[in-house]
C-alpha cells in the first residue's frame, strides 16, 4: 500500500513530481470589496509536504532593497532597486515572493498554469531587461504602485522560460498572475503562445488551469445556481420538499480541482451578504478563505510507493486600503497581522518571520463569567 515515507522520500517525491508540469501545485485567490470603499486581496498557497521542504515564511523587503531575476543560460536577468516596500509570503528559502501587497496597497500573486503556459523569447538584446516566472510578483511589487501601472509596464520586461534551482533541482514553472489595488481594479497577466495576455477580472477570482478564458466560459455551465431554496413541488399526489436548506445551490462543485475551485469561490464570494464595512469586509475575507481550504489528505498523488497530500499551506489577506497584511499558516492556525505602513516608515532592513510558530492558543477560563 501506497505510504507517507521518511522525510528524505517525501522530499524527493515533490521535487520530482515538481520536476515536470504539475497540477498539485496549486492556489486560489479572491477579493471582498466593501460598500465603504475597501478591498482586501486574498490569497491561498497549497501544495503540501514537509514544512521544512517549502519553508513558507512572511518576508519583509524595504524601499531600497537590491534584487536580480533570473535568466537562461548565455542570457543577463534584470537587476533592479526597489522602489516601494513590501511584504509578502516567502518560499522554498527563495528570495523571490509567491505573493504579497506593497506599500501603495498594490497586491499579486503567482499561480500555477501547468500546461497552457509560454512565456517569451529573449535574446542577447533584451539583456538585463529579462526575468523568470517565478521573478514576476516580486517585479511589479516592488516597482509599481497601481494595476493600472502594471498593464503600461507588461510590455516593457520580457517574462522567459527558466529552470528554477531549488532544493539542487532545476524546475520548470509555468504560472499566471494576479494583481490588485485599494481601488477596486484587478487583472489577470498570462503568457500563452509566447505573449502577455492581459484579462480585466470583475469577480477577482483565480485558480489555475486551463486558463483563465475558459476558466470563465465554465461559469456558463452554472447559472442555474441560486442562493433561494427551492419550493415545494408537486408530482402527481405527492409533494416534493427540499431535505434542507441550500438547495438553490444543488450542484456547486464542491471537489478540489481547479475549475471547481474557481466555480465555487466565484459562488461564495458573489453570494455572500455584502460587506458594509471594514470590519466586516476583513470577517468575509477570512471566512471565504477558509471556506474554501483544505486539509492534508483530501487530494493526493501516489508516485510508486510514495504518497504526495496537498493541503492549503498558506493564508494571506492583504487589506489594500490600510496596507495590513493578514495570514495564517496550516501548523499555527490563529491569523495574525503584519501593518506595512508601520514596517515602511520604521524598519529599513529586510525582516523574515516563521508563521508555522506563535503564542499558544490561550485558554479561556479567566474571561469566564458567573451565569445567573
Amino acid at each position: 500500500m501506497p505510504k507517507l515515507g521518511s522525510f528524505f522520500q517525501v522530499v524527493t517525491v515533490i521535487i520530482s513530481t515538481l520536476a515536470i508540469a504539475n497540477p498539485l501545485w496549486a492556489c486560489s485567490s479572491f477579493r471582498v470589496l466593501t460598500e465603504d470603499g475597501h478591498n482586501f486581496f486574498v490569497f491561498n498557497f497549497e501544495l503540501g509536504g514537509p514544512r521544512d521542504l517549502i519553508e513558507t515564511r512572511v518576508v519583509y523587503y524595504p524601499a531600497g532593497t537590491e534584487l536580480t531575476g533570473s535568466a537562461p543560460d548565455q542570457l543577463e536577468p534584470a537587476s533592479w532597486i526597489s522602489k516601494y516596500a513590501v511584504v509578502g509570503m516567502g518560499w522554498f528559502d527563495q528570495p523571490m515572493l509567491a505573493g504579497g501587497m506593497n506599500e501603495h496597497g498594490l497586491s499579486g500573486a503567482n499561480l500555477n498554469l501547468p500546461n497552457y503556459t509560454t512565456y517569451q523569447d529573449a535574446t542577447e538584446a533584451d539583456d538585463g531587461n529579462i526575468i523568470a516566472g517565478w521573478d514576476v510578483p516580486t517585479y511589479f511589487l516592488t516597482q509599481f504602485k497601481s494595476v493600472q501601472e502594471v498593464r503600461e509596464a507588461v510590455q516593457e520586461i520580457k517574462v522567459v522560460f527558466s529552470l528554477w534551482n531549488v532544493r539542487g533541482f532545476k524546475l520548470p514553472i509555468e504560472f499566471h498572475y494576479t494583481f490588485h489595488d485599494p481601488s477596486g481594479d484587478s487583472i489577470v497577466l498570462e503568457y500563452i503562445d509566447g505573449e502577455p495576455k492581459i484579462y480585466d477580472n470583475e469577480l477577482g477570482v483565480m485558480t489555475n488551469s486551463p486558463d483563465f478564458e475558459w476558466q470563465r466560459v465554465n461559469l456558463n455551465n452554472y447559472i442555474n445556481l441560486t442562493t433561494e431554496d427551492a419550493p415545494a413541488r408537486q408530482v402527481a399526489d405527492v409533494t416534493l420538499l427540499a431535505t434542507g436548506t441550500g438547495s438553490g445551490m444543488l450542484g456547486l462543485p464542491g471537489d478540489y480541482t481547479p475549475p471547481s475551485r474557481f466555480v465555487r469561490t466565484v459562488a461564495l464570494t458573489q453570494t455572500a451578504i455584502p460587506a458594509k464595512t471594514h470590519a466586516e469586509g476583513l470577517m468575509s475575507a477570512f471566512r471565504i478563505s477558509n471556506a474554501i481550504s483544505f486539509p492534508e489528505g483530501p487530494a493526493r498523488q501516489i508516485i510508486g510507493d510514495q504518497v504526495l497530500a496537498g493541503k492549503t499551506d498558506f493564508q494571506l489577506v492583504a487589506d489594500t486600503g490600510n496596507r495590513v497584511m493578514y495570514f495564517r499558516d496550516y501548523d499555527y492556525p490563529n491569523w495574525r497581522s503584519v501593518d506595512l505602513g508601520t514596517l515602511a516608515d520604521n524598519a529599513t532592513s529586510k525582516m523574515i518571520l516563521d508563521p508555522s510558530q506563535g503564542p499558544k492558543i490561550s485558554n479561556a477560563i479567566s474571561d469566564m463569567l458567573p451565569l445567573r
